[in-house]
């Protein structure tokens, strides 16, 4: 028995593979081939768990052939052929063969455990179905500048689902999309990266389905089924940005950025610096050993506030934002706020003094 796959279409399942396990725990780097109405693929990064349809024209065949990623990486790398040249994928005496250029890659088919593939069960509750870039966008923004061991939010605030990050420094709050059913759940944050990173190699405009189950969340595209572990919050979580008694103004954040890039290769120890706004004389600093860099900044505020931030954190949080932003400042937090791409920034004040 045998299938074929044109040579884009294996690399780019390949690649998505690559990106969904990622590198974090290479025993999780592995493509679990069997058969169920179609050629299928499970992959797991310990959390999230990928079932990937790979082609209906292929006859049954029983077991699983557990292929590492990294093998299939590699007998991509460096393959001059032209996206349209065909991959044969066949079983034989047990075994299942990837075929290219005079290459041929193959593993044995052994007997399914009954912990390796977990069963596709795709009852679950839709709660919105959407343009996949929309659900990139705000996942994107909420993890990326997040760090090992620190979870996402995903909750509900007034019929709308909110994606979400907290941590000591700042707080991110992202509109994804309406939601008529109320919820919390938390999910690891080296899934939600795995899930942006392998899920932007698809097209942006196909629609995704998101939903949840008892202990998931449920995201399913053409092809594409994935569950992502999650759990109720132990505790009610300050999570949601909320504007009380501000100085607003807006702002252009371009020099701000600029300044945050030189700051970024000048200085190696540490990522903190101290954003400093008042009127007329608005600058970003930082010091380090006997040494202080500072940069003036065109802001200008009727009160003093004092704001230390991440350098590198702040740079990946604007980045992901519009240049034209609204900021409202108060005794407590400094908030920017992107009201085109519904994205909300809130940072701590250190200091402040009423003019």
């Amino acid at each position: 028995m045998e299938g074929w796959l044109t040579f884009f279409e294996f690399k780019k399942i390949t690649n998505f593979l690559d990106a969904f396990c990622g590198t974090v725990e290479p025993s999780f780097r592995n493509a679990y081939f069997y058969y169920d109405n179609s050629l299928r693929i499970f992959a797991t990064d310990g959390c999230a768990e990928l079932y990937l349809n790979v082609t209906k024209e292929f006859l049954p065949f029983e077991g699983v052939a557990i292929v590492p990623v990294q093998y299939l990486k590699g007998i991509i790398k460096g393959t001059k052929l032209n996206d349209d040249s065909l991959v044969k994928i066949s079983v034989e005496d047990n075994e299942i063969f990837f075929e290219l250029e005079g290459m041929k890659l193959n593993s044995k088919i052994e007997k399914l455990g009954e912990d390796e593939i977990k069963d596709l069960n795709k009852n679950f509750t839709l709660l919105n179905r959407n343009k996949l870039v929309f659900f990139i966008d705000s996942m994107d923004f909420v993890s990326a500048s997040a760090s090992e061991g620190d979870v996402i939010d995903l909750f509900t605030v007034e019929n709308n689902i909110f994606f979400g990050y907290i941590c000591n420094f700042y707080k991110l709050n992202a509109l994804f999309a309406p939601s008529k059913i109320d919820f919390h759940k938390e999910i690891p944050f080296i899934s939600a990266r795995h899930i942006v990173k392998s899920l932007n190699l698809l097209k942006k405009n196909v629609i995704l389905d998101f939903g949840i189950d008892k202990n998931h969340i449920i995201l399913h595209t053409s092809g594409v089924f994935i569950r992502i572990c999650s759990s109720q919050p132990d505790f009610k979580k300050d999570i949601i940005i909320q504007k009380d008694n501000f100085e607003e103004k807006e702002i252009n954040t371009r020099e701000l950025k600029n300044a945050l890039g030189k700051l970024y290769v000048t200085f190696t120890e540490s990522n903190i610096a101290y954003l400093v706004l008042k009127e007329n004389n608005s600058f970003i600093y930082k010091e380090e050993k006997n040494s202080k860099i500072s940069f003036k900044l065109p802001y200008s505020f009727k009160n003093q506030y004092i704001i230390p931030i991440h350098i590198r954190k702040l740079r990946s949080i604007l980045s992901r934002m519009s240049e034209n932003l609204k900021i409202a400042l108060n005794d407590k937090e400094m908030i920017l706020i992107d009201g085109k791409q519904n994205k909300i920034a809130s940072f701590l004040v250190q200091e402040y003094k009423k003019a």
